[in-house]
């Protein structure tokens, strides 16, 4: 972390510690990757990794406010992103990458992505869990569940006068990321001006495995079984 008067940078992440794991080495390239993919040193160490990204990225904060001058709004800067485990069973394995980003303007910017890997081999998958049909059949559950429960909007017309999708009213559009497992089902996440203005954040919405279960592959089917078994849990902290 490196947090002067002007600038802030700071990466943490829950980082897979065991060297013998499929799937933790699969976690740890996703990590390198995200960040940049430019990191050659080892994997094994996860403290030196997050490390060089951290000081990659105060660097170029750096010489963005000295091209642009110190009295510029890009006086105060920030980069700050959290690698979580959030959700883990006896099959799977799912990740967040949480991002927030300040070069002066109005406002900064955030974004939550993730990734769902698949045990003991490291799979990963998007929107791939779910089969051509049920993608299409997601459509009108996901609208239906953000106007009801995150717009809260009484009709279809207000729902989409709300939005900055224009087509949205003839097809949905499904969000550009990976959709997310968690205890209670599937986690769909539009990022800002995705799909609507600034002030409405990050739309999102869950919807039960039961509501959605068959819609996905064969393939995934055995990992949504395991989402109540004996180890299943929920982290909260990048530390957990």
């Amino acid at each position: 972390e490196q947090n002067p008067s002007a600038i802030g940078c700071k990466i943490s992440a829950n980082y897979p510690s065991d060297s013998t794991d499929a799937t933790g080495r699969v976690i740890r390239e996703w990590i390198n990757e995200q960040l940049g993919g430019t990191y050659t040193g080892s994997l094994n160490d996860g403290k030196q990794l997050v490390e060089y990204y951290g000081k990659e990225q105060a660097a170029r904060i750096r010489k963005d406010i000295e091209e642009f001058g110190e009295n510029s709004a890009m006086g105060q800067s920030v980069y700050y992103v959290q690698f979580k485990k959030v959700f883990e069973t006896t099959r799977f394995v799912t990740y967040t990458e949480e991002t927030y980003q300040y070069a002066g303007g109005a406002h900064g910017s955030e974004s939550t992505i993730g990734q769902v890997f698949r045990k003991p081999d490291g799979r990963m998958f998007g929107w791939d869990m779910f089969t051509a049909d049920g993608k299409e059949k997601l459509r009108d559950m996901i609208k239906n569940r953000l106007k009801d429960r995150f717009f809260k909007a009484k009709s279809d017309e207000e729902f989409y006068n709300m939005l900055l999708a224009e087509n949205a009213r003839y097809l949905f559009p499904l969000p550009e990321n990976a959709p997310l497992l968690r205890p209670n089902g599937v986690e769909f996440i539009y990022q800002q001006y995705e799909i609507a203005p600034y002030a409405a954040g990050m739309p999102s919405c869950t919807l039960p495995y039961d509501s959605v279960r068959n819609l996905f592959t064969v393939t995934m089917r055995p990992l949504i079984e395991s989402t109540t078994d004996s180890i299943a849990a929920t982290y909260l902290n990048p530390g957990q």
